[in-house]
């Protein structure tokens, strides 16, 4: 009996080694299998770091003619976009006092910043000597002369407060102001264009026309302020919106106008001269409306810093350019049966004596046949000629966004330039 209760104790204490032995090496996989993840991550997370330190900024030292076309280039004299510069980029107005030198910054939608020897997307490398400022590596003739360390300085409240943010926002003011100037300067080709128009009866709609020029334009002024602040910049796109819808109207208005030339029949040649300088006053409104909505699609993309696509921003552009070509086409064909009835030349500049006149010249017609025309006014022909043949409407904005291109900062004889074309 008592062989028998030592035998079930012995087992009892085999079968509990034996279940503590297996419980240890379960313990001991798990324990294996999470230092061996923890090391792949470790070398998974130095490669990363390795690669990242192989991503170096390069401001290179340029010639004098590297930059063949001159006037490419974009003074920035705005004095908010000129201490971004100078806090983010130091380095760059030391290397700007020596004629030629250059930086070229990158994406706005990435966290690059000068040459665009950095892959697209790239991460600036982070400095091992200075904590938060991002490597360079300065060439010149020879080849590497040095690295820089890039750091943000932090006196100035126009400064991000990281580099990253920075550069993308130095990006976005560079080309904001670069797309806002060029805005700016052809709304005032416009303006111009449209003070030349002239006995037009319709007040309120010349006044209209006036009034949503000027406002756009004022928008188009360049201000940092504006660009810089969320609130502002989205109650500008909001009242870009509003002055738009308006543009339509004025602009379906202008194309019902034109059309309805096309129904004016069983004129004398003084009544088509009439309704021949009504039509230019039209002509020249639609064509200005037509800009102006381009102009304002082109605003509201730089006023979303790019964020908008240029498509979507002109979405309308196609449909209303459809409306104001098939008005066109209705004015051409008008035209086209007015020279045909008067025997218009617009070459030789004469049409056909008709009624009272085309009886006194009868018999000296038959003498010379010159006899038989008259001269029109050289303006007349000018008329007639540019609403016959009208203008190709464009459906589109530019596709190239310059939001989405490097941003290529040049310092030039102690001036800081933007470079929009692939040019060097």
């Amino acid at each position: 009996m008592e062989g028998f209760i030592i035998g079930i104790i012995v087992l009892v204490v085999v079968a509990g080694a034996f279940v503590y032995w297996k419980r240890s090496q379960q313990t001991k996989k798990i324990e294996n299998a999470i230092v061996t993840k923890q090391n792949i991550n470790l070398i998974n997370s130095e490669q990363v770091n390795e690669e990242m330190n192989h991503l170096m900024i390069q401001l290179e030292q340029l010639s004098l003619d590297s930059i063949p076309d001159e006037t490419k280039l974009m003074e920035i004299t705005d004095s908010k976009v000129l201490a971004q510069v100078t806090n983010l980029i130091p380095e760059l107005f030391k290397a700007g006092n020596a004629a030629g030198n250059a930086v070229q910054g990158a994406k706005a939608n990435a966290e690059v910043l000068y040459r665009a020897i950095i892959p697209a997307g790239a991460k600036l490398a982070n400095s091992r000597e200075m904590d938060g400022a991002v490597r360079g590596i300065y060439h010149g003739a020879e080849g590497v002369k040095g690295h820089a360390n890039l750091l943000a300085v932090k006196k100035n409240s126009n400064v991000s407060r990281n580099v990253a943010a920075s550069a993308m926002n130095l990006a976005s003011m560079v080309v904001g102001q670069y797309y806002m100037n060029e805005i700016n300067e052809e709304l005032g080709e416009i303006s111009a264009g449209i003070t030349k128009i002239s006995e037009f009866q319709d007040n309120e709609y010349k006044s209209k026309v006036f009034a949503l020029v000027a406002q756009i334009q004022k928008v188009a002024i360049f201000q940092v302020d504006i660009l810089d602040n969320d609130e502002l910049r989205l109650s500008e796109i909001y009242n870009l919106n509003r002055w738009e819808q308006e543009c339509i109207q004025l602009l379906g208005q202008a194309n019902l106008t034109i059309a309805g030339f096309g129904n004016k029949e069983n004129l004398d040649y003084e009544e088509y001269e009439k309704q021949l300088a009504e039509a230019q006053n039209w002509f020249v409104y639609q064509k200005t409306l037509m800009e102006v909505m381009i102009k304002i699609a082109e605003l509201k993309h730089t006023l979303h810093l790019g964020s908008a696509s240029r498509e979507q921003c002109g979405a309308l552009l196609p449909t209303y350019s459809k409306q104001v070509q098939d008005s066109l086409n209705q004015l051409s064909t008008w035209h086209k049966t007015q020279t045909e009835k008067f025997e218009i030349n617009v070459d030789e500049k004469s049409r056909k004596r008709m009624g009272l006149d085309g009886v006194i010249y009868f018999i000296p017609g038959l003498i010379n046949e010159e006899n038989k025309f008259c001269s029109i006014p050289n303006n007349t022909v000018k008329k007639i000629i540019a609403q016959t043949n009208g203008y190709t409407t464009r459906q589109n904005i530019d596709p190239i966004d310059l939001f989405q291109e490097d941003v290529r900062i040049i310092a030039k004889e102690g001036r800081i330039y933007y470079l929009p074309k692939d040019v060097l």
